[in-house]
């Protein structure tokens, strides 16, 4: 099963409120995936993405008075390969940022909190669950990264604020299962 995600804004590489800026990377990738599980196969496990849900593997995790509802998990025995397109305003050779950490703020960005103090101050927590890509960063068994040149941001909203900080990433996700059962066959083909 593959899907993409896409990114355009600042990845940081240390930045001073940590929580808070890997919430905002999670608020770009909420849309889309939640947008995701409306599609099949993602529409069978979403009976496992609901506070209070029953049904096993239940997958909604609630973490600082919110739901978290991460797709990848080990409960439903699924693992992911990313290939990352990564587009900056550097020079190519050139960076200003090393790739490690902006690769590192992405990952901490695409997972679910771990424990409260992971979720920034700004998080909504009136718009239900929030949807994450992992339930931990360690469900990725292959990482790939290309970076160029960014050319142009013409076309992307006019009202984000562009720094050198700001990138643009298109990430393939490839989907696999560890262990074969009931709840994940969909994802088998």
């Amino acid at each position: 099963m593959k899907f993409k995600l896409l990114y355009f804004g600042e990845i940081l590489i240390n930045p001073k409120k940590r929580a808070q800026h890997i919430s905002d990377i999670r608020m770009q990738f909420h849309p889309q995936l939640k947008k995701l599980v409306q599609h099949q196969p993602w529409t069978n496990m979403t009976k496992f993405m609901q506070p209070g849900a029953t049904k096993s593997p239940v997958t909604t995790r609630h973490i600082g008075g919110i739901d978290w509802n991460p797709i990848i998990t080990p409960n439903l025995k699924l693992i992911a390969e990313l290939d990352i397109q990564m587009l900056h305003p550097e020079i190519v050779g050139m960076a200003r940022s090393d790739i490690d950490n902006r690769i590192k703020t992405l990952l901490d960005g695409l997972r679910a909190p771990q424990n409260e103090h992971e979720i920034g101050a700004n998080t909504p927590r009136d718009i239900g669950p929030i949807y994450t890509l992992l339930d931990d960063d360690h469900l990725i068994t292959k990482l790939s990264v290309n970076t160029s040149h960014l050319l142009g941001t013409d076309m992307f909203d006019p009202n984000i604020t562009r720094t050198p900080d700001t990138i643009f990433m298109m990430i393939d996700v490839n989907v696999r299962v560890v262990e074969g059962n009931l709840e994940n066959l969909p994802f088998m083909v």
